[in-house]
């Protein structure tokens, strides 16, 4: 994931937990059938609903789309967008192709419709209460856009089939519940014009005027209305039938607070647009790769390297190029480097810990799985192309290496014999000596004069005078 994408996934997060209507859900079913099988086909409605589709995600929707459908694929669409609706607080419904009303009842015709009865209707047309029912239960606001009144040869050859049939001319009027707007390409039994351009005037108009920030969905209609009028000559006047309660805005202008919170709806629907477009810049880079990897694969990549392109057919050896293609947007050699062996990792060609670091290993896993795949993937630098190839591998894993015990050597010289300690050399005899007790002084060997009860101060007087006679004296 791109970086910007995620801060900008991360800040719209942080909206949504602040806000109650920066988190409204808002979820888009958008057909449209040009290629008919059984019938004249038109010209713009594939074109109307791809346009359509893109600019509903940029404005927040998410969207279930699909054109040129079989009466398979369009209910499969209508059971998904059944899903997801349920609980959103806007539902948004296009339709673009061939429709008709039979017995005052509205259906939309798939591209292999074959209608010569009115048994066929059951089973070879989808009517339009099958998607009307999934928005009454399931969402707060819900609005239909019908571009579908076109000029259409199966009503005709109906009519002409079944004459007992009442087959009106382009779609009747729909009465429905509290909350919904139903918008037709022109009034009710008119037919609308498919147009010259790449689109049809109704939708061409739809597609200038809904992103218009600050404009309700009423003033949206009014100047579609204006619009067509102009581009038609009168001719085509666009319809609505509403009983909506309150305005909706598809791109809210700076002065529609959002209630209770102190975020704006228009910021919200600012990051949404920023997101979509960033998604639409990593889509196209992503699209570059996978065409690079099918022509990395050549030929002999068999049908492996084209399911990376869903239904892309095997494409010839592209020309070697002197130098690699460039990496895509925001995404370092280190990073690719580290998904490359992550997914040699999976398959089992690369021993050890995936590594950022372009080194030998990955070179030689890389290598182990040309020889598993037959390809030839450059080995001198990370490409998209070669992460590409990886992932839509189908095949099984790389080989085990087969582990090889390591033979011991053997000794290159014998062991050295242990030296033979010297024997110790005889130390002199001496003779023992006898140690002597130190002589006593004179002084210490005299004996200590006997305790007569005189002092030595009485004993130094009779010394030095000796005449006397002292008391207690010989």
């Amino acid at each position: 994931m791109l970086r910007p994408l995620a801060a900008c996934i991360f800040c719209l997060g942080l909206a949504m937990a602040f806000g109650p209507a920066s988190a409204e859900q808002r979820v888009a079913l958008v057909i449209g059938n040009s290629a008919y099988q059984h019938t004249a086909p038109l010209k713009n409605p594939s074109n109307d609903a791809t346009d359509m589709a893109a600019l509903l995600r940029r404005l927040g929707f998410e969207v279930i789309d699909g054109t040129d459908l079989s009466k398979r694929d369009m209910v499969a669409r209508i059971r998904t967008f059944a899903d997801k609706v349920r609980g959103a607080d806007v539902g948004l419904f296009y339709y673009a192709g061939h429709g008709l009303q039979v017995e005052g009842r509205n259906f939309l015709a798939p591209v292999d419709a074959r209608l010569s009865s009115d048994v066929d209707l059951d089973f070879e047309a989808v009517e339009l209460d099958l998607v009307l029912k999934q928005l009454e239960r399931s969402s707060r606001l819900s609005l239909v856009f019908l571009d579908a009144c076109r000029d259409n040869p199966l009503a005709s050859n109906l009519a002409l089939a079944s004459r007992s049939l009442s087959v009106g001319r382009g779609l009747a009027q729909i009465e429905k519940a509290v909350g919904m707007m139903i918008a037709f390409a022109t009034q009710p039994g008119n037919v609308a014009l498919d147009g010259e351009g790449r689109n049809s005037p109704y939708t061409a108009a739809l597609l200038r005027h809904i992103s218009t920030q600050g404009s309700s969905i009423n003033d949206v209609m009014i100047e579609v209305r204006k619009d067509v009028l102009e581009q038609t000559g009168g001719k085509q006047v666009p319809w609505e039938n509403s009983s909506l309660t309150g305005q909706f805005f598809f791109k809210p202008g700076p002065a529609q607070a959002v209630a209770g919170g102190d975020k704006t709806a228009a910021e919200i629907a600012a990051l949404r647009e920023e997101i979509e477009r960033l998604k639409a810049g990593q889509a196209l880079g992503e699209t570059k790769d996978r065409q690079i990897a099918v022509e990395a694969a050549g030929a002999g990549a068999d049908t492996k390297v084209a399911a990376i392109d869903g239904n892309a057919e095997p494409q010839p050896e592209a020309p070697s190029q002197s130098t690699p293609p460039p990496l895509p947007p925001e995404r370092t050699e280190q990073e690719l480097a580290a998904d490359i062996s992550a997914e040699l990792k999976t398959l089992g060609c690369y021993d050890g810990t995936p590594s950022a670091d372009w080194d030998t290993l990955s070179q030689d896993a890389l290598q182990r799985f040309n020889t598993l795949s037959k390809l030839d993937l450059p080995l001198e630098a990370p490409q998209a192309s070669t992460l590409d190839a990886l992932k839509a591998w189908k095949g099984g894993p790389c080989p085990a290496t087969k582990v090889v015990a390591p033979t011991p050597k053997p000794d290159v010289a014998p062991k050295a014999a242990p030296k033979k300690q010297a024997a110790p050399t005889p130390q002199p005899k001496t003779k023992k000596t006898v140690k002597q007790p130190a002589a006593t002084p004179k002084a210490a060997q005299r004996k200590k004069p006997a305790d007569d009860g005189i002092s030595d101060a009485q004993r130094e007087l009779q010394r030095a005078f000796p005449s006397t006679n002292w008391p207690g004296g010989n």
